[in-house]
């Protein structure tokens, strides 16, 4: 969030650093949404050791993909296709399911070394 929040902040001063002006968003787009669904989902089912499965992710990825870089192209001349924003979308879930997508140990479940 800081890493989006800074890239507005710089693209509000007329400072544009590429790839993270061409590409940030889109590659934290999905560990945002994610997140977020994560989140409801345990919030929902009162499960905090609920993790999304892998076809959740594979869904966000496509879905994504279909709308952003198919669909808003096709039929608004302000959007644009790029191959390149498949893979930060890609890539985005790929960090999402490495660094948030995980069980939360209860307290009690940690060991002592002593």
């Amino acid at each position: 969030m800081l890493l989006f929040c800074l890239n507005r902040v710089l693209e509000y001063k007329q400072l544009f650093i590429w790839p993270l002006h061409t590409h940030l968003d889109d590659l934290l787009c999905l560990p945002i949404t994610l997140t977020i669904v994560l989140a409801a989902e345990r919030a929902y089912f009162q499960n905090p050791y609920f993790v999304l499965p892998w076809h959740y992710l594979l869904i966000a990825v496509l879905s994504f993909s279909i709308v952003f870089e198919w669909l808003l192209p096709m039929y608004a001349t302000r959007y644009t296709s790029d191959v390149w924003d498949v893979v930060a979308y890609a890539v985005g879930a790929g960090a999402f399911h490495a660094f948030s997508n995980q069980r939360i140990m209860p307290a009690n479940a940690v060991k002592s070394s002593n």
